[in-house]
C-alpha cells in the first residue's frame, strides 16, 4: 500500500488491446525492465550482509525457460559489481549498462530449453527513487537494512527478470552477524550457525513476482506461531514491539475472516515485518507484509487482503494496479462493515459527496493511471474501492462475493488484467457491465448517476 489522465476510447477497444498483453509483452510503464526472451522459474540467492560497510557479497542462481532461441539475454541489476557469470556451468561473457546485466552464453539456448544462470556480485545496494518520489530498493536502517521492491526496486539487490507477470519460486539465504536477525518471504527452514555469523534459510514455495520479495535485517525479534495450522513468522524491531503487539495479535482473526470471504489462504506461510524506517508506507510483500511503522487494524486488513489480490492473483502489467489496490481498499470497508462499524455503503455515500471539482480525488481513473507517477495516486485506492462497492450495489452482495471467490480460485498464482475481471463479472452476474466499468475505471472525472445511493 502506497498512500499516495488520459481519456479512453470505447472500453471494448481498450480491452481488446489489453488482451494481447502477457508475460512476453513489454511493460508499458517501465519498458526497459525485464527480458521477454525467457520465463524465470526459480531464484536461489545467498546474500551475506556486512553491516560495517553496509555492503553485501552474494551469489544468485536463476533457472529459466527460453521463450525463443537465445544467443544473448539480460537481467535487471542496479549498481552492484558483478564478479562472475556462468550459464549451465560454463563461463559467460557479460556487460553492464542502464540497470542491465547483459549476458552472452557460451552456447545458444534452444527455444523451450531450460537453463541456469549464476551471478556472483558484491557492493553497497542502492535506494531507488520512484517516479512519484517515494523510496524503495535497498534502504539502510539504524541497525541493519531492509529491501522492498514495488514497483522496480528488487533489482537493487537481486539480478532478476523484473516484471510483475514473470513469477518464480524463491530461496533466500541471508548470512548476518550473530547479533542480527534476517527475515524474508515464505517459510523459515532453519538457522545455521557459522562461528560469529548466522544464516537464515527462507523458502517461498509458491510463485512470486520479483517486486514482492522482501529482506529485513536488524536487531528485532522473530516470533513463530501458527494460524489454524498455518506457520507464521513475524519479525518486529525492538523499538516497536510493545505498541505492535496488540494490532499484530489480530492477524489470525483477519486471515480467518478473509479466508472465509475469498477462499483458502493462498500460501503456505504467513506473518509480518515491523521495522523502524522512514519509508512512510506499508507493502504487501508476499506471505510477510512489511510495515514501516506500528500498523493499525485497517492497514493489516489491507495488506493481508493483498495476499489474495496482488500476490496470488498477480498483475500482468502495472497500469492494471486497480486489481491490487482497489480490491484491498474495498476489503478494509467490508471488514469494518462485518465488525459493527460503518458499512461499505455508508463509506461509499460519504466519499461520493466529494465534489467533481476535486480532481485530485477523482483523477486519474483507477483503471488508467496514465503514468507510473500516478500508480499510487489516491484515486487508485479510494475511487478503486468505490468502483467495487458500486459493483456490489448493482449486482448484489451474494453475487459479488461469489465473483470474488471465483476470481481468486480461477487465477490462483497467475497473472491477470482488468479485462479478465470485466469478463468474469459479466459472466457471473449475467449483466452487460462494459458501460459501468468504462464509467468507473476509465473515464476521467467523477462517475455520474450515483447521487441517490
Amino acid at each position: 500500500m502506497r498512500a499516495r489522465a488520459t481519456s479512453i476510447p470505447l472500453l471494448v477497444l481498450l480491452l481488446a488491446g489489453l488482451g494481447a498483453a502477457g508475460a512476453g509483452a513489454a511493460e508499458p510503464f517501465f519498458p526497459h525492465e525485464g527480458d521477454r526472451g525467457y520465463d524465470a522459474r526459480s531464484y536461489a540467492v545467498h546474500l551475506a550482509y556486512r553491516p560495517s560497510k553496509g555492503a553485501v557479497v552474494a551469489t544468485a542462481r536463476m533457472v529459466a525457460t527460453a521463450r525463443t532461441r537465445l544467443t544473448r539475454f539480460s537481467l535487471d541489476l542496479r549498481g552492484l559489481r558483478v564478479t562472475a557469470v556462468s550459464v549451465d556451468g560454463e563461463r559467460a561473457r557479460s556487460s553492464r549498462g542502464s540497470d542491465k546485466l547483459r549476458i552472452v552464453p557460451a552456447n545458444p539456448i534452444a527455444a523451450g530449453g531450460t537453463f541456469a544462470t549464476v551471478v556472483s556480485y558484491r557492493g553497497r545496494p542502492q535506494t531507488v527513487t520512484d517516479p512519484d518520489g517515494s523510496k524503495e530498493g535497498w534502504y539502510p536502517t539504524r541497525d541493519g537494512a531492509l529491501a522492498v521492491g514495488e514497483p522496480i526496486g528488487t533489482k537493487a539487490w537481486l539480478p532478476c527478470n523484473n516484471v510483475p507477470a514473470d513469477k518464480a519460486r524463491f530461496e533466500i539465504d541471508l548470512t548476518v552477524p550473530a547479533g542480527l536477525t534476517a527475515a524474508a518471504n515464505g517459510r523459515l527452514l532453519g538457522i545455521r550457525r557459522e562461528g560469529a555469523r548466522r544464516t537464515f534459510e527462507w523458502r517461498e514455495n509458491q510463485p512470486m513476482s520479483t517486486y514482492l520479495a522482501v529482506l529485513d535485517i536488524g536487531r528485532g525479534r522473530l516470533f513463530h506461531s501458527t494460524i489454524d495450522g498455518l506457520p507464521s513468522w513475524t519479525f518486529v524491531d525492538r523499538a516497536l514491539a510493545r505498541f505492535s503487539q496488540r494490532p499484530l495479535s489480530k492477524l489470525p482473526e483477519i486471515v480467518r475472516f478473509e479466508s472465509k470471504i475469498f477462499g483458502p489462504y493462498p500460501f503456505d506461510a504467513a506473518g509480518s515485518i515491523v521495522d523502524v524506517a522512514a519509508l512512510g508506507y506499508a507493502l504487501e510483500t508476499q506471505t510477510r507484509p512489511i510495515y514501516a511503522f506500528v500498523p493499525d487494524i485497517p492497514t493489516l486488513v489491507h495488506e493481508t487482503a493483498h495476499q489474495w489480490f496482488g500476490d496470488s492473483v498477480g498483475l500482468r502489467r502495472w497500469p492494471d494496479i486497480w486489481l491490487n489496490e482497489g480490491f484491498a481498499t474495498w476489503t478494509e470497508w467490508f471488514y469494518a462493515e462485518r465488525h459493527g462499524k460503518r458499512t461499505a455503503r455508508q463509506i461509499f455515500r460519504r466519499l461520493y459527496r466529494v465534489p467533481a471539482s476535486n480532481t485530485g480525488f477523482w483523477d486519474p481513473p483507477s483503471g488508467d493511471p496514465g503514468s507510473p507517477k500516478f500508480l499510487f495516486a489516491t484515486s487508485t485506492y479510494v475511487r478503486g474501492g468505490m468502483a467495487l462497492e458500486a459493483l456490489r450495489l448493482r449486482i448484489g452482495t451474494p453475487t459479488m462475493l461469489r465473483l470474488l471467490r471465483l476470481w481468486v480460485r480461477g487465477h490462483r498464482h497467475g497473472s491477470v488484467g482488468i479485462h479478465d475481471f470485466v469478463a468474469l463479472a459479466e459472466r457471473v452476474s449475467g449483466q452487460h457491465l462494459h458501460p459501468f466499468f468504462a464509467r468507473w475505471l476509465f473515464r476521467p472525472g467523477k462517475p455520474a448517476g450515483y447521487g441517490g445511493v
